[in-house]
């Protein structure tokens, strides 16, 4: 392996679904950002970000990083996790705190977050994301920023995401034995948003879906901020499923015939078209045969038991519905032809399909729906560095400022 590039940071995540595991290593410098080398392997022995075998799983992982680590032609030694919707759950918590001195400083804005995180952790919970989503002073209205402002007395609602304790443990562990570390951890629909949505549509209120293969994950962004996540048990595999048990044959078989003939847009002379197959599932390789109608209607059945479920998940979480600007869908699922309008017939909203075009100068054979997550934690990452590079140069014009005033006084 060669040594690193001398120019930019360097960045890797890793997006850990059930289908796939996708690595990518890339280098920042200033808001740009350079896609170095990726790997795509098949996910074994992790379901949903959930190690379910510890051996497959680090095998899986090794192979995924390793092909990424020779296009770059360097190693890497952190990585930023994606964390499946459904490992996690979303919830508002109200927190209060006595200011400490005449006016709201920084200090009391940790002590709200410290009770947030101490109440989180009696209950065996990791945080993964915590959004200030409002703050108010005594009976004032709510406000956005109260830094510097008088009061007695700091009231907060936080959006918190979390997950298991035990689910954070074993992936550590299994990183662990593949001579890896976690640099963080995002959860994936916010990462896909990222990647996705326009500033417009992030502070309208846009409701993201990242269609993955064992179920769906979703998030709701609003005013710029991350104000709820939530899971459908419905993904892709689902639906291949059903072809296979319809049809009889193998899962392979019937992915194939998804991913060759996914349209929910036909006409009707179209209606009565044959697809026909030979299959070495059946013996002497017989011929199966399937209207596109049927082949259709096995789709659109199960993606609007997916619609249903994540509309049933919003009512029952009491998300109002006008938040819904508009709805993105994005995923490997999502490039079914016809999905867009079928989730506009469902949902009553504007629906769009998903490509990651938030960051510029990426290659054109990752540009698609199928690797939002991963692209969008690179930008999750391009931001946490330029936020710590204001922060470090506003620390180190404090300090030389503390300086010249100790020489002053001197």
């Amino acid at each position: 392996m060669s040594k690193k590039p001398r120019n930019g940071k360097i960045i890797a995540c890793l997006d850990m679904g059930s289908s796939k595991l996708v690595c990518v290593i890339a280098s920042i410098d200033g808001e740009e950002i350079k896609i170095l080398g990726h790997g795509h392997k098949e996910s074994r022995g992790i379901m949903a970000s959930a190690i379910s075998d510890m051996r497959l799983a680090q095998k899986s992982i090794t192979n995924t990083v390793a092909e990424a680590e020779r296009m770059a032609g360097f190693n890497v030694n952190q990585l930023l996790i994606g964390i499946s919707g459904s490992q996690v759950t979303s919830t508002h918590q109200d927190v209060e705190c006595k200011v400490g001195s005449d006016v709201v400083k920084n200090s009391d804005i940790i002590n709200l977050t410290n009770k947030v995180r101490a109440e989180f952790k009696k209950k065996n919970r990791e945080i993964i994301h915590l959004v200030p989503l409002q703050y108010r002073l005594d009976d004032s209205e709510p406000i956005s920023n109260p830094r510097y402002m008088s009061g007695k007395k700091l009231y907060a609602k936080f959006h918190v995401v979390s997950t298991s304790q035990t689910t954070i443990k074993n992936i550590e562990n299994c990183l662990k034995r593949c001579q890896l570390s976690v640099n963080s951890y995002i959860v994936e629909p916010y990462a896909s948003a990222l990647s996705c949505l326009s500033e417009n549509e992030m502070n309208i209120g846009t409701l993201l879906l990242d269609i993955g293969g064992s179920s769906t994950s979703f998030c709701l962004i609003s005013e710029g901020k991350l104000v709820y996540t939530g899971n459908s048990r419905i993904g892709g595999s689902h639906i291949t499923k059903d072809i296979s048990t319809i049809l009889g044959v193998s899962f392979s078989t019937a992915e194939k015939i998804k991913n060759l003939n996914s349209s929910l847009l036909i006409s009707p002379i179209e209606e009565r078209e044959v697809i026909r197959f030979r299959t070495e599932d059946v013996e002497d390789g017989e011929v199966i045969s399937i209207t596109r109608l049927e082949l259709c209607e096995i789709i659109s059945s199960r993606l609007e038991e997916l619609f249903e479920s994540v509309k049933s998940v919003l009512e029952k979480s009491g998300v109002p519905f006008h938040m819904l600007g508009n709805i993105v869908i994005t995923g490997g699922v999502s490039l079914v032809v016809g999905i867009d309008k079928l989730a506009t017939e469902i949902f009553g909203k504007n629906v769009r399909i998903g490509y990651p075009n938030r960051l510029s100068q990426l290659q054109s054979g990752i540009i698609n729906p199928a690797n939002s997550c991963p692209i969008g934690m690179l930008a999750f990452l391009r931001n946490l560095h330029l936020r710590e590079k204001i922060k470090s140069g506003f620390e180190t014009k404090t300090s030389l400022f503390r300086r010249l005033i100790d020489k002053l006084v001197m």
